[in-house]
């Protein structure tokens, strides 16, 4: 999905999660290729303002580091996720940052260098969980 399918279909999510749900959202790198990083910033605004509306504890997931990725695709990547950290701290929103976790790391990803595999999968699932885990008790 892309950042707009996820506005788009926010209030739909989210419909039967009562109040104050805990949201996170890890989205973007579809968007990456096709759209300047300015019309992103738009696109996650326009999220972040419908986001703001429907819940106060909401965790914005960064964009994975590609290992197959050129240079100008891995700039735009790190100016995203930059952004996104300043962005979130603006705004009140938790940024979780992967890129360390990721980084170099080809064996967390499929054969395509983009999507991960099971154990990628794994590492992020878990990595998402300990933040929820930690938001849900504070």
């Amino acid at each position: 999905a892309r950042v707009w399918d996820i506005s788009d279909w926010l209030e739909r999510i989210l419909e039967r999660e009562g109040e104050d749900p805990v949201v996170v959202v890890h989205v973007g790198t579809n968007n990456i290729g096709k759209a300047r990083v300015e019309d992103l910033f738009g696109d996650y605004q326009a999220l972040g303002r419908k986001l703001k509306y429907r819940s106060s504890r909401v965790i914005i997931s960064g964009l994975l580091p590609e290992p197959r990725a050129n240079w100008h695709r891995d700039k735009k990547i790190r100016e995203v996720n930059t952004w996104l950290r300043d962005w979130c701290g603006k705004e009140g929103f938790h940024f979780m940052g992967h890129w360390h976790q990721f980084w170099n790391r080809g064996d967390l990803y499929r054969w395509d260098g983009l999507h991960l595999n099971r154990s990628g999968t794994s590492v992020l699932a878990k990595r998402i969980n300990r933040v929820v885990s930690r938001t849900l008790n504070f």
